[in-house]
């Protein structure tokens, strides 16, 4: 068998040709690993983005819009049940007459609450939500030590919730306090002066607090009704 004739040119090029080999492969395992790189943080970045800023947005957008003009409450409002819609706008009155200082869930609250106790005892909402202002400014935590007037309406313990075996807590619990409210309202003859029990001067600007209050309330509800036509 004859043999090929080796040549010495053709190492330089072999070596050249594997070398380049390499550096390609080298080059392009490296640019894919950057890419990979590249692609994991922008993954983790629109995660990211999701889990906390578009909630954040979302939440804030949500509370202004619905809030704003009272929008929250009349979204509320397009149940077809009727006292729904009189809750909310029960509520809305609460949350224009505290200047937005209480909570979404408790306007809701309390505005059920007086409903519900109101329709109860045949009592106009519109008063106890005035009596309650005038009282305590719905701040269902007060308590006057001198009188022994607990809650949003200020029942008195000795004169009240003694006698329905109600301790002084139990009188700042919102939905005893409302329906005690309610209760002592209608006792006396829905007299504002009498559920104040005072009398002079202070006991007249009692009632004279009240009763603004009450007109406030109302002047509010027909601007409501103009808006809504």
């Amino acid at each position: 068998m004859r043999l090929r004739p080796f040549s010495l040119s053709s190492i330089p090029l072999l070596w050249l040709a594997d070398l380049f080999g390499k550096f390609k492969q080298k080059r392009s395992s490296r640019i894919c690993l950057e890419a990979v790189k590249i692609g994991g943080v922008i993954i983790l970045t629109v995660l990211l983005s999701m889990e906390y800023l578009l909630p954040l947005a979302q939440s804030k957008t949500l509370s202004n819009s619905l809030w704003k003009q009272g929008d929250f409450l009349s979204s509320l409002g397009s149940s077809r049940d009727p006292s729904v819609k009189e809750v909310v706008n029960l509520a809305g009155m609460i949350r224009f007459i505290t200047e937005d200082q209480l909570s979404e869930g408790k306007v809701l609250r309390y505005a059920g609450l007086i409903f519900q106790a109101a329709k109860k005892y045949g009592v106009n909402p519109l008063e106890i939500i005035a009596l309650i202002v005038a009282e305590s400014e719905f701040k269902e935590g007060s308590i006057n030590a001198r009188t022994g007037d607990y809650g949003l309406g200020q029942i008195n313990w000795r004169h009240w919730g003694k006698d329905y075996g109600l301790t002084p807590q139990d009188l700042l619990d919102p939905a005893i306090n409302i329906y005690m409210t309610c209760h002592v309202y209608k006792f006396f003859g829905q007299d504002i002066g009498k559920y104040h029990r005072g009398n002079g001067v202070k006991s007249n600007a009692y009632i004279v607090n009240v009763k603004s209050i009450l007109s406030t309330l109302h002047a509010f509800a027909e601007m409501n009704k103009e808006d809504a036509s």
